[in-house]
C-alpha cells in the first residue's frame, strides 16, 4: 500500500478550473507551485508548465505517485483539461488520481478567512461560482467540530435573477457575487478567496490519508444535474 504525508512520493495537483492556470507539486516535504491568470488558454499554456515546475522539483514526468486535480463545477472547457491531463499522469506514472471538488476547495479558501465562531454555534458557507451569463454553480458548506466544511446543500445550477428558493435562511457567500446577492448577507469576493493548486493538493493529501487514491479511469469531472452548454440543433 502506498504511503502519503510523512515519507510520501511526488503528488502532482492540477486546477483549471477557472481563469487561472495552476499546478503544484509536493516531493521531499516542500511545495513547488506555479500559477498565473491565462483565461481560455489553459490548453496551450498547462504542458509548458507542467514540464518547468517537475525540472525545478526535481520529478520525472512519470515520477508521480498521485495526481489531484480541481474536478469542478467550474469551466466546462477548463476543467476536463485538468481531468485529462491529471489521468495522462497518472497512467504513466502508475499512479493515483484524487479528484477534489472544486467547491470544497473555494471553501476551504474562504472558511480561512472568517472569524472563529462561539463553541457550538453554526457556521454555514455557500460557495457560488459563475458558469455562464446568469447561471452560477452554487453548494453549502458546514464547518465542523474538527473545523473542516463538510457539504450539506449538494451542487446545483442556478439559472435567474432571483434569490433561489431553497436558501431560506443567512449564508455566507464566497466566490463569484450573483446580482440577486441579498445586501444584508455576507459575501466573500473572488479575489479574497484564490483557489490555487496547492489547495487542491493538501485537500488530496488528507484524501490520501484516508485511502481515498483512485485509479487513472476515475479522473473525471463532477457533473451537475441539468448543466450543460449545449444546445440542441434546430430541425
Amino acid at each position: 500500500m502506498l504511503r502519503y504525508h510523512g515519507g510520501m512520493t511526488a503528488l502532482l495537483a492540477i486546477d483549471t478550473s477557472g481563469a487561472l492556470c495552476s499546478l503544484a507539486i509536493h516531493a521531499a516535504g516542500r511545495w513547488f507551485e506555479h500559477t498565473h491568470k491565462v483565461e481560455r488558454l489553459h490548453n496551450r499554456v498547462v504542458l509548458q508548465d507542467l514540464e518547468r515546475l517537475t525540472v525545478q522539483a526535481g520529478v520525472p514526468r512519470n515520477g508521480f505517485r498521485a495526481v489531484a486535480f480541481g474536478a469542478g463545477p467550474g469551466s466546462f472547457t477548463g476543467v476536463r483539461i485538468a481531468a485529462a491531463v491529471a489521468q495522462a499522469v497518472a497512467l504513466a506514472s502508475d499512479g493515483e488520481v484524487v479528484p477534489v471538488r472544486s467547491s470544497l476547495a473555494l471553501a476551504t479558501v474562504a472558511g480561512a478567512r472568517l472569524e472563529p465562531t462561539a463553541r457550538g454555534e453554526t457556521q454555514r458557507l455557500l460557495t457560488v461560482t459563475r458558469s455562464r451569463r446568469d447561471a452560477y454553480y452554487l453548494a453549502g458548506y458546514q464547518r465542523g467540530t474538527d473545523g473542516t466544511w463538510q457539504l450539506r446543500l449538494e451542487e446545483r445550477l442556478h439559472q435567474g435573477e432571483a434569490l433561489p428558493a431553497v436558501l431560506t435562511e443567512p449564508w455566507i457567500g464566497a466566490g463569484d457575487r450573483p446580482p440577486w446577492w441579498p445586501r444584508a448577507w455576507s459575501f466573500l469576493d473572488d479575489d479574497a478567496c484564490r483557489v490555487t493548486a496547492r489547495v487542491i493538493g493538501e485537500l488530496a493529501l488528507d484524501a490520501l490519508a484516508r485511502g481515498e487514491g483512485l485509479p487513472p479511469s476515475a479522473a473525471v469531472p463532477f457533473y451537475v444535474t441539468g448543466d450543460s452548454p449545449w444546445k440542441p440543433a434546430r430541425p
